[in-house]
């Protein structure tokens, strides 16, 4: 029998192992990036990533989300998939094909208006394997509902590695930009291959009207999740794609897109938490279940808060000495551009661990809201203060934005998935430990290290981490705090971990 506490605790470490993954692969591609191309070639590819993630914003209407809530609801209720996986995935690759052909029709267009060289090929990389990637999210999916987070975090892995691997060996044959979309097309269709071997026998394909009638289904729950996750994606690209194309300087894209990623790699962690938030909060909701829902995900909030305020106090102390040693001495720029980045981008990054749980309990539309409203205004924000300070306008309006979002999904996280259980989240542990993150990066500014420092200097930042992170673990509740996701009450599933 395996017990509740056991499946938490199983999933949650496998999700983890994952997330190290993708930051070691981060930590090695970046650099790479910078190294073979320059800060100008990370900026170009850093603006076709952008790109093609706001072409790829309809992606498959939600399908495969909602595919994941429909399947932890059935593991609640003890029923099988039926034929929703085959009908979910069909739909997946047909729409991926779709929007990358669409993609690729623009491709040309949006080359003349960048004036980048090879822009339009690059898009059109990006366009070959949107298919793959909707079919497979529509496994992954299938996984992530049943709770299969082992499988999902090695798949995960082998997709990062693989595409780190084959980026490596074409920048070294001289491929450049080119051999780098490439590689990250073949590791998307390895992977894809290997997801539907693995889910083979979940996989039964019905008739036409069963699959319009499991559409019916998916498809409502999943155009909320599409147009929120869309709203999102604006959210979180359009600062560099209005960058890239007020600026038109690959050197001053590829700087701020450089400080992006370093404050960014601060959501690694808490989005961990959230791949396992959305299938938990769904089977307990569908289970009505919500004392369960409350301590999983106070508790997982008053978590992020410590991890994130330890990273905060990291990049301050050592972000100079960092850069210069990865990314080298033209990557120093991003250090100053981080610290304007850093208040948003640590505000809302705490509550990504448990956003997810919005639509978990069947409110996406909640969520669409307030994306919609970060998006518009980060979008006009960018716009004027782009016009007017260039790039530190647009960290300016990145930081602005994200705390708005953070106190719209404060007061929707209260009402909505908090609120049944009659508590909230800000309590009294909260504020201490936000406090406490608070005071360590105010002092961690004191003693920032300069790109080259003494090896005293360096002891005295050590030292001062050290303390920053005991006092957030301390603080935020120790034991009680780290072990509180698998101290909930023993439960027998029917599936297999």
């Amino acid at each position: 029998m395996i017990t509740e506490r056991r499946r938490l605790f199983l999933g949650t470490s496998w999700t983890f192992a994952s997330t190290l993954v993708a930051l070691v692969v981060g930590a090695i591609l970046n650099p790479v990036l910078v190294l073979y191309l320059g800060v100008g070639g990370y900026g170009i590819w850093a603006s076709a990533i952008a790109v093609a993630s706001l072409f790829g914003m309809a992606g498959d209407l939600g399908v495969s989300g909602a595919l994941t809530k429909l399947m932890s609801e059935r593991e609640a209720k003890r029923e099988k998939a039926g034929s929703f996986v085959a009908s979910s995935l069909v739909f997946g690759v047909i729409a991926g094909g779709i929007t990358g052909f669409a993609l690729a029709v623009v491709a040309r267009f949006v080359e003349v208006s960048s004036g980048y060289s090879n822009f339009g090929l690059l898009l059109e990389l990006q366009a070959l394997q949107m298919p793959f990637n909707m079919g497979t999210a529509s496994l992954l999916g299938l996984l992530q509902g049943r709770r299969h987070f082992r499988e999902l975090a090695l798949l995960t892995m082998v997709q990062s590695a693989g595409g780190l691997s084959l980026s490596i060996v074409f920048l070294a044959t001289g491929q450049g930009l080119i051999g780098v979309m490439v590689a990250s097309s073949l590791a998307s269709v390895l992977v894809f291959a290997i997801l539907l071997t693995l889910s083979r026998q979940e996989i039964a394909l019905g008739s036409l009207p069963m699959i319009k009638a499991d559409l019916r289904r998916l498809i409502p729950f999943g155009i909320k999740l599409t147009a929120t996750n869309a709203v999102s994606t604006i959210l979180y690209q359009v600062d560099i794609v209005v960058l890239s194309f007020l600026t038109g300087d690959p050197v001053s894209v590829g700087t701020y897109a450089l400080a992006v990623f370093i404050t960014r790699a601060f959501w690694i962690l808490p989005g961990s938490v959230s791949t396992t938030t959305y299938p938990v909060t769904s089977q307990y909701a569908a289970a009505n279940d919500w004392r369960r829902v409350s301590t999983f995900v106070s508790t997982a909030f008053l978590g992020s808060i410590a991890i994130i305020g330890v990273l905060a106090s990291a990049l301050i102390l050592f972000g100079r000495p960092v850069l210069l040693g990865v990314f080298g001495p033209t990557s120093i720029g991003a250090y100053d551009m981080s610290l304007i980045l850093l208040a948003g981008t640590c505000a809302l990054g705490c509550l990504r661990s448990i956003a997810s749980s919005i639509s978990g309990v069947g409110r996406p539309g909640v969520g669409l809201r307030v994306s919609a409203v970060g998006a518009g205004t980060l979008a006009t924000l960018s716009i004027l203060l782009t016009r007017a300070f260039g790039t530190l306008g647009t960290a300016i309006a990145v930081t602005l934005t994200f705390c708005l979002v953070a106190i719209l999904l404060v007061r929707a996280l209260d009402r909505h998935v908090l609120g049944p259980a009659g508590t909230r989240l800000v309590t009294n542990k909260v504020v201490q430990t936000a406090t406490v993150a608070l005071l360590g990066g105010a002092a961690s500014l004191f003693l920032s290290l300069p790109p080259a420092p003494s090896l005293g200097a360096v002891v005295v930042a050590s030292v001062l981490l050290t303390g920053v992170g005991v006092a957030l673990g301390f603080v935020s509740g120790g034991r009680d705090t780290w072990g509180g996701f698998l101290r909930l009450p023993r439960r027998a599933p029917s599936e297999r971990e």
